[in-house]
């Protein structure tokens, strides 16, 4: 039984020295086929991820009178850091391997837990980032540095929206996560913004049925920046070789 590693979809070397395109016709046409094809599993994944962020907010509210504000703040970072990077990370990193062709089960959410060290420094350091310039922009620019602050953590969701699948995929560090992402979606800045607008007036349609849509909204939004994330920097896949003589006789694949 034989093993070989090769990469499927796009170079993150060759995105980052010569650039990319995203052609947004086929990247929806693709993440709508991919959101069909693997609905069940992803959507499943994403209830588990809303109830569980549910509950334990739940649980910090009913707890809250037995806090100070030291404690609410306290626990509200342990939510925040802890245990929703590694949720996400899952939701992101089925998407991934929905984009190159591998299904997955809804308990595959749970896979990312072993680096939760990683996933959570990236996240403190995005909210240190975040929470710098929000403070910064509203001491000296009153009432309109609050909004540009709105804008600027917009602006930061969509230069870090890689970090996760750049952590659990691609095995780096935090801090070159961050450095990776940023440069990447800055690669092609002007496409990038146009995708996400282009997401936010779609997530505006999905609510508007009463916020039916977003059962389709989110899946597809994961599966899309799967597809996203394939063509840019490539997922590293490794097929196994089956032998005549073994009991299986196809190939076995895993990203």
């Amino acid at each position: 039984m034989n093993k070989k590693h090769f990469v499927l979809g796009g170079d993150i070397k060759k995105s980052l020295t010569e650039g990319y395109q995203l052609d947004f016709k086929s990247l929806f046409k693709d993440a709508f086929v991919i959101t069909r094809r693997h609905y069940l599993a992803l959507v499943v994944a994403c209830l588990f991820t809303i109830i569980i962020l549910a509950a334990s907010y739940s649980l910090m509210l009913e707890a809250s009178s037995a806090l100070n504000e030291t404690g609410k703040m306290l626990v509200n970072y342990i939510i925040t850091l802890v245990i929703a990077p590694p949720l996400l990370t899952g939701l992101q990193m089925m998407g991934v391997n929905h984009s190159i062709g591998l299904k997955t089960k809804s308990i595959h959410l749970f896979n990312y837990f072993n680096i939760i060290l990683k996933l959570s420094l990236a996240t403190m350091i995005i909210s240190l980032i975040t929470n710098v310039i929000s403070v910064v922009l509203t001491q000296t620019m009153g009432d309109l540095g609050l909004k540009l602050s709105v804008v600027m953590l917009l602006y930061l969701n969509m230069a870090f929206s890689l970090v996760y699948p750049l952590i659990a995929e691609k095995k780096v560090s935090p801090q070159m996560a961050l450095k990776l992402s940023f440069k990447l979606v800055h690669r092609n800045l002007a496409q990038f913004t146009i995708l996400f607008i282009l997401l936010a007036l779609l997530f505006v349609i999905a609510i508007i049925p009463s916020g039916l849509g977003m059962f389709i909204f989110i899946p597809f939004y994961f599966n899309l920046m799967g597809i996203v994330y394939r063509q840019i920097c490539g997922v590293g896949v490794v097929a196994t070789e089956v032998s005549d003589h073994d009991d299986t006789p196809s190939d076995e694949f895993e990203a």
